[in-house]
Protein backbone atom coordinates (compact mmCIF):
# COMPACT_ATOMS: atom_id res chain seq x y z
CA UNK A 1 0.00 0.00 0.00
CA UNK A 2 2.81 2.25 0.88
CA UNK A 3 4.31 1.51 -2.21
CA UNK A 4 1.56 2.46 -4.55
CA UNK A 5 0.93 5.54 -2.23
CA UNK A 6 4.42 6.71 -3.59
CA UNK A 7 3.96 5.29 -7.11
CA UNK A 8 0.49 7.79 -7.10
CA UNK A 9 2.53 11.19 -5.32
CA UNK A 10 5.40 10.44 -8.36
CA UNK A 11 2.90 10.11 -10.88
CA UNK A 12 0.71 13.24 -9.93
CA UNK A 13 3.69 15.78 -10.08
CA UNK A 14 4.88 14.78 -12.81
CA UNK A 15 1.63 14.52 -14.57
CA UNK A 16 0.96 18.09 -13.06
CA UNK A 17 4.30 19.51 -14.66
CA UNK A 18 4.20 17.52 -17.94
CA UNK A 19 0.46 19.45 -18.38
CA UNK A 20 1.49 22.96 -16.67
CA UNK A 21 4.54 22.91 -18.97
CA UNK A 22 2.84 21.94 -22.59
CA UNK A 23 -0.46 24.04 -21.68
CA UNK A 24 2.10 27.10 -21.01
CA UNK A 25 3.78 26.43 -24.29
CA UNK A 26 0.80 25.62 -26.69
CA UNK A 27 -0.27 29.04 -24.57
CA UNK A 28 2.35 30.91 -26.12
CA UNK A 29 2.71 29.62 -29.66
CA UNK A 30 -0.86 30.40 -30.22
CA UNK A 31 -1.01 33.83 -28.95
CA UNK A 32 2.28 34.32 -31.17
CA UNK A 33 0.30 33.07 -34.37
CA UNK A 34 -2.83 35.03 -33.26
CA UNK A 35 -1.16 37.88 -33.25
CA UNK A 36 1.34 37.09 -36.53
CA UNK A 37 -1.75 35.84 -38.68
CA UNK A 38 -4.28 38.79 -37.31
CA UNK A 39 -7.56 37.53 -35.29
CA UNK A 40 -9.94 38.86 -38.04
CA UNK A 41 -7.83 36.78 -40.88
CA UNK A 42 -8.28 33.92 -38.27
CA UNK A 43 -11.84 34.27 -38.12
CA UNK A 44 -11.75 34.07 -41.69
CA UNK A 45 -9.16 31.19 -42.73
CA UNK A 46 -11.44 29.10 -40.12
CA UNK A 47 -14.85 30.20 -41.42
CA UNK A 48 -16.48 29.41 -44.84
CA UNK A 49 -19.84 28.20 -43.85
CA UNK A 50 -21.09 25.68 -41.14
CA UNK A 51 -19.96 22.22 -43.36
CA UNK A 52 -16.82 23.70 -44.20
CA UNK A 53 -16.17 24.62 -40.65
CA UNK A 54 -16.57 21.55 -38.81
CA UNK A 55 -14.35 19.90 -41.52
CA UNK A 56 -11.69 22.49 -40.79
CA UNK A 57 -12.10 21.53 -37.17
CA UNK A 58 -11.79 17.74 -37.70
CA UNK A 59 -8.87 18.26 -40.07
CA UNK A 60 -6.87 21.07 -37.05
CA UNK A 61 -7.78 18.48 -34.94
CA UNK A 62 -6.30 15.72 -36.86
CA UNK A 63 -3.08 17.24 -37.95
CA UNK A 64 -2.01 18.61 -34.76
CA UNK A 65 -1.06 15.84 -32.44
CA UNK A 66 -2.68 17.68 -29.56
CA UNK A 67 -3.18 15.68 -26.02
CA UNK A 68 -6.89 17.49 -24.75
CA UNK A 69 -5.00 18.75 -22.15
CA UNK A 70 -3.03 20.52 -25.12
CA UNK A 71 -5.89 21.31 -27.20
CA UNK A 72 -7.89 23.94 -24.12
CA UNK A 73 -5.75 26.79 -24.48
CA UNK A 74 -6.59 26.02 -28.62
CA UNK A 75 -10.18 26.37 -27.98
CA UNK A 76 -9.51 29.33 -25.29
CA UNK A 77 -7.98 31.13 -28.13
CA UNK A 78 -11.12 30.07 -30.83
CA UNK A 79 -13.09 31.18 -28.05
CA UNK A 80 -11.80 34.82 -27.48
CA UNK A 81 -11.17 35.31 -31.74
CA UNK A 82 -15.17 34.65 -31.83
CA UNK A 83 -14.03 31.47 -34.34
CA UNK A 84 -17.55 29.90 -35.65
CA UNK A 85 -19.03 27.14 -32.94
CA UNK A 86 -18.92 24.19 -36.07
CA UNK A 87 -14.99 24.64 -36.09
CA UNK A 88 -14.60 24.81 -32.62
CA UNK A 89 -16.31 21.77 -31.84
CA UNK A 90 -15.27 20.01 -34.20
CA UNK A 91 -11.58 20.61 -33.44
CA UNK A 92 -12.61 19.88 -29.50
CA UNK A 93 -14.04 16.62 -30.22
CA UNK A 94 -11.79 15.40 -32.98
CA UNK A 95 -8.22 16.54 -31.07
CA UNK A 96 -7.76 13.66 -28.33
CA UNK A 97 -10.14 10.95 -30.61
CA UNK A 98 -8.11 11.21 -34.26
CA UNK A 99 -4.60 12.49 -33.04
CA UNK A 100 -2.15 10.97 -35.47
CA UNK A 101 -0.11 9.50 -33.00
CA UNK A 102 -3.14 7.68 -31.42
CA UNK A 103 -4.02 6.67 -35.41
CA UNK A 104 -0.14 5.39 -35.47
CA UNK A 105 -0.34 3.48 -31.88
CA UNK A 106 -3.83 2.07 -32.79
CA UNK A 107 -2.57 0.79 -36.25
CA UNK A 108 0.81 -1.16 -34.40
CA UNK A 109 -1.74 -2.82 -31.40
CA UNK A 110 -4.55 -3.61 -33.58
CA UNK A 111 -4.01 -3.53 -37.19
CA UNK A 112 -5.48 -1.69 -40.19
CA UNK A 113 -8.60 -3.21 -40.54
CA UNK A 114 -9.60 -2.24 -36.55
CA UNK A 115 -7.72 1.55 -37.07
CA UNK A 116 -9.31 2.33 -40.21
CA UNK A 117 -12.70 1.28 -38.87
CA UNK A 118 -11.89 3.14 -35.82
CA UNK A 119 -10.91 5.91 -37.97
CA UNK A 120 -13.95 6.33 -39.86
CA UNK A 121 -16.39 5.61 -37.36
CA UNK A 122 -15.29 8.63 -35.05
CA UNK A 123 -15.00 10.36 -38.02
CA UNK A 124 -18.92 10.05 -39.17
CA UNK A 125 -19.98 10.35 -35.34
CA UNK A 126 -18.33 13.78 -34.71
CA UNK A 127 -18.96 15.84 -38.13
CA UNK A 128 -22.54 15.61 -36.98
CA UNK A 129 -22.04 16.78 -33.87
CA UNK A 130 -20.11 19.57 -34.29
CA UNK A 131 -23.26 20.16 -37.36
CA UNK A 132 -25.79 20.36 -34.00
CA UNK A 133 -23.68 21.91 -31.99
CA UNK A 134 -23.42 25.25 -34.30
CA UNK A 135 -27.23 24.75 -35.73
CA UNK A 136 -28.07 25.12 -31.86
CA UNK A 137 -26.07 28.00 -31.37
CA UNK A 138 -23.85 26.73 -28.52
CA UNK A 139 -21.51 29.22 -28.53
CA UNK A 140 -24.19 31.45 -26.00
CA UNK A 141 -22.50 29.14 -23.71
CA UNK A 142 -19.16 29.34 -23.99
CA UNK A 143 -17.37 31.33 -20.93
CA UNK A 144 -14.02 32.55 -22.11
CA UNK A 145 -11.33 31.99 -19.65
CA UNK A 146 -10.54 35.44 -17.50
CA UNK A 147 -7.12 36.36 -17.94
CA UNK A 148 -6.35 38.60 -14.91
CA UNK A 149 -5.04 41.67 -16.14
CA UNK A 150 -3.47 45.09 -14.32
CA UNK A 151 -2.13 43.77 -11.16
CA UNK A 152 1.68 44.73 -12.34
CA UNK A 153 3.20 47.69 -14.93
CA UNK A 154 4.29 46.70 -18.23
CA UNK A 155 7.63 46.44 -18.87
CA UNK A 156 9.50 48.57 -21.12
CA UNK A 157 8.89 48.48 -24.43
CA UNK A 158 5.44 47.61 -24.12
CA UNK A 159 3.74 50.25 -25.92
CA UNK A 160 0.65 50.47 -28.76
CA UNK A 161 1.25 51.18 -32.27
CA UNK A 162 0.47 55.02 -31.04
CA UNK A 163 3.38 55.36 -28.29
CA UNK A 164 0.85 54.59 -25.53
CA UNK A 165 1.82 51.81 -22.83
CA UNK A 166 0.18 48.47 -22.46
CA UNK A 167 -2.07 48.48 -19.38
CA UNK A 168 -2.45 45.36 -17.46
CA UNK A 169 -2.13 41.91 -19.05
CA UNK A 170 -2.06 41.58 -23.10
CA UNK A 171 -4.90 40.03 -24.87
CA UNK A 172 -3.59 38.65 -28.11
CA UNK A 173 -7.14 37.75 -28.89
CA UNK A 174 -8.83 40.90 -28.90
CA UNK A 175 -5.18 43.14 -30.00
CA UNK A 176 -5.62 44.30 -33.60
CA UNK A 177 -2.90 46.95 -33.52
CA UNK A 178 0.20 45.89 -35.53
CA UNK A 179 2.84 43.26 -35.36
CA UNK A 180 5.33 44.93 -32.72
CA UNK A 181 8.58 43.11 -33.30
CA UNK A 182 9.48 39.62 -32.19
CA UNK A 183 10.73 40.57 -29.20
CA UNK A 184 8.14 42.40 -27.68
CA UNK A 185 5.16 39.72 -28.89
CA UNK A 186 7.54 36.92 -27.03
CA UNK A 187 7.12 38.64 -24.21
CA UNK A 188 3.09 39.57 -24.05
CA UNK A 189 2.71 36.06 -25.43
CA UNK A 190 4.47 34.50 -22.08
CA UNK A 191 2.58 36.73 -19.61
CA UNK A 192 -0.86 35.39 -21.35
CA UNK A 193 -0.05 32.24 -21.06
CA UNK A 194 0.64 32.01 -17.67
CA UNK A 195 -2.15 34.05 -16.53
CA UNK A 196 -4.19 31.30 -18.52
CA UNK A 197 -2.13 28.56 -16.70
CA UNK A 198 -2.81 30.65 -13.86
CA UNK A 199 -6.65 30.40 -13.96
CA UNK A 200 -6.70 26.84 -14.77
CA UNK A 201 -4.78 25.89 -11.87
CA UNK A 202 -6.94 24.88 -9.34
CA UNK A 203 -9.32 22.84 -11.16
CA UNK A 204 -6.01 21.15 -13.18
CA UNK A 205 -4.72 20.28 -9.30
CA UNK A 206 -8.14 18.91 -7.84
CA UNK A 207 -8.47 17.05 -11.26
CA UNK A 208 -5.21 15.34 -11.63
CA UNK A 209 -5.16 13.93 -8.05
CA UNK A 210 -8.30 12.40 -8.21
CA UNK A 211 -7.28 10.80 -11.33
CA UNK A 212 -3.95 9.60 -10.26
CA UNK A 213 -6.14 8.17 -6.97
CA UNK A 214 -8.02 6.34 -9.19
CA UNK A 215 -5.62 5.03 -11.69
CA UNK A 216 -2.78 3.84 -8.87
CA UNK A 217 -5.91 2.30 -6.85
CA UNK A 218 -8.10 0.66 -9.16
CA UNK A 219 -7.05 -2.94 -10.56
CA UNK A 220 -7.08 -3.65 -14.21
CA UNK A 221 -8.81 -6.89 -14.37
CA UNK A 222 -11.49 -5.73 -12.34
CA UNK A 223 -11.99 -3.60 -15.15
CA UNK A 224 -11.85 -6.26 -17.48
CA UNK A 225 -14.42 -7.86 -15.48
CA UNK A 226 -17.03 -5.52 -16.15
CA UNK A 227 -16.54 -4.95 -19.74
CA UNK A 228 -15.60 -8.69 -20.53
CA UNK A 229 -17.25 -10.13 -23.95
CA UNK A 230 -19.85 -12.30 -21.79
CA UNK A 231 -21.57 -8.75 -20.96
CA UNK A 232 -23.84 -7.24 -23.34
CA UNK A 233 -23.36 -4.02 -22.01
CA UNK A 234 -19.80 -4.02 -22.20
CA UNK A 235 -19.39 -1.05 -24.45
CA UNK A 236 -21.56 1.49 -22.41
CA UNK A 237 -19.52 -0.05 -19.26
CA UNK A 238 -16.73 0.66 -20.61
CA UNK A 239 -17.77 4.15 -22.15
CA UNK A 240 -18.72 5.13 -18.43
CA UNK A 241 -15.28 3.67 -16.78
CA UNK A 242 -13.18 5.59 -19.25
CA UNK A 243 -14.24 8.81 -17.67
CA UNK A 244 -12.26 8.63 -13.83
CA UNK A 245 -8.80 7.80 -16.10
CA UNK A 246 -6.28 9.85 -16.79
CA UNK A 247 -3.11 9.03 -18.54
CA UNK A 248 -2.41 10.51 -21.89
CA UNK A 249 -3.86 8.34 -24.62
CA UNK A 250 -0.61 7.22 -26.43
CA UNK A 251 0.48 5.48 -23.23
CA UNK A 252 -3.10 4.58 -22.28
CA UNK A 253 -3.12 2.57 -25.89
CA UNK A 254 -0.88 -0.25 -24.32
CA UNK A 255 -2.95 -0.71 -21.00
CA UNK A 256 -6.10 -0.87 -23.81
CA UNK A 257 -4.07 -3.57 -25.74
CA UNK A 258 -3.46 -5.65 -22.42
CA UNK A 259 -7.35 -5.61 -20.96
CA UNK A 260 -8.56 -6.74 -24.35
CA UNK A 261 -5.88 -9.64 -23.64
CA UNK A 262 -7.20 -9.96 -20.41
CA UNK A 263 -10.84 -10.83 -21.72
CA UNK A 264 -12.18 -7.18 -22.44
CA UNK A 265 -14.00 -7.19 -25.95
CA UNK A 266 -12.67 -5.14 -28.50
CA UNK A 267 -15.71 -2.79 -28.60
CA UNK A 268 -15.44 -1.93 -25.14
CA UNK A 269 -11.79 -1.26 -25.57
CA UNK A 270 -11.75 1.50 -28.25
CA UNK A 271 -14.98 2.36 -25.97
CA UNK A 272 -12.70 2.98 -23.28
CA UNK A 273 -9.89 4.78 -24.78
CA UNK A 274 -12.32 7.26 -26.17
CA UNK A 275 -14.18 8.25 -23.41
CA UNK A 276 -10.46 8.23 -21.58
CA UNK A 277 -9.51 10.47 -24.12
CA UNK A 278 -12.50 12.88 -24.26
CA UNK A 279 -14.01 13.29 -21.17
CA UNK A 280 -11.62 12.00 -18.16
CA UNK A 281 -12.08 14.25 -14.79
CA UNK A 282 -9.35 16.53 -15.13
CA UNK A 283 -9.95 17.81 -19.00
CA UNK A 284 -13.72 18.30 -17.43
CA UNK A 285 -12.50 20.41 -14.83
CA UNK A 286 -10.43 22.80 -17.08
CA UNK A 287 -12.83 22.31 -19.59
CA UNK A 288 -15.46 23.94 -16.71
CA UNK A 289 -13.88 27.10 -17.46
CA UNK A 290 -14.78 27.27 -20.64
CA UNK A 291 -17.76 25.85 -20.93
CA UNK A 292 -21.66 26.42 -19.05
CA UNK A 293 -22.87 23.29 -17.11
CA UNK A 294 -25.09 22.73 -19.47
CA UNK A 295 -23.18 22.91 -22.18
CA UNK A 296 -20.28 20.64 -20.53
CA UNK A 297 -22.82 18.05 -20.08
CA UNK A 298 -23.72 18.58 -24.08
CA UNK A 299 -20.53 17.54 -24.51
CA UNK A 300 -19.71 14.76 -22.32
CA UNK A 301 -22.90 13.19 -23.73
CA UNK A 302 -21.68 13.45 -27.03
CA UNK A 303 -18.65 11.53 -26.44
CA UNK A 304 -19.88 9.41 -24.68
CA UNK A 305 -22.15 8.69 -27.51
CA UNK A 306 -18.85 8.53 -30.24
CA UNK A 307 -18.03 6.01 -27.46
CA UNK A 308 -21.09 3.86 -27.80
CA UNK A 309 -21.50 4.32 -31.64
CA UNK A 310 -17.66 3.19 -31.84
CA UNK A 311 -17.81 0.37 -29.57
CA UNK A 312 -20.80 -1.36 -31.47
CA UNK A 313 -19.63 -0.65 -34.95
CA UNK A 314 -15.80 -1.19 -35.60
CA UNK A 315 -16.39 -5.01 -34.33
CA UNK A 316 -18.74 -4.99 -37.52
CA UNK A 317 -16.86 -2.92 -39.53
CA UNK A 318 -13.46 -5.36 -38.71
CA UNK A 319 -15.28 -8.49 -39.30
Amino acid sequence: MRERTADAAVQFAVLLAELAVLMTAVAVLLALGARRIGVARLRERLGGGRLRGALKGILLGFVMPFCSYSAIPVVAGMVKARVQTATIAGFLLASPLLDPVVVAVLLALFGWQATLGYAVVTFAAVLPAALAADAARLERHLLPARVAAGRAAPPAGDRTADGAPVCGTPDPFGDETPWRGGRAEIRRALRYAMDLARSLAVPMVIAVGIATAIVGFVPQDLVARWAGSDNPLAVPVAALLGVPFYVSTEAFLPIASALESSGMALGAVFALVISAAGVNIPELGLLSRLLSPRLLAAYTLAVVGVAVAVGYLVPVVVR
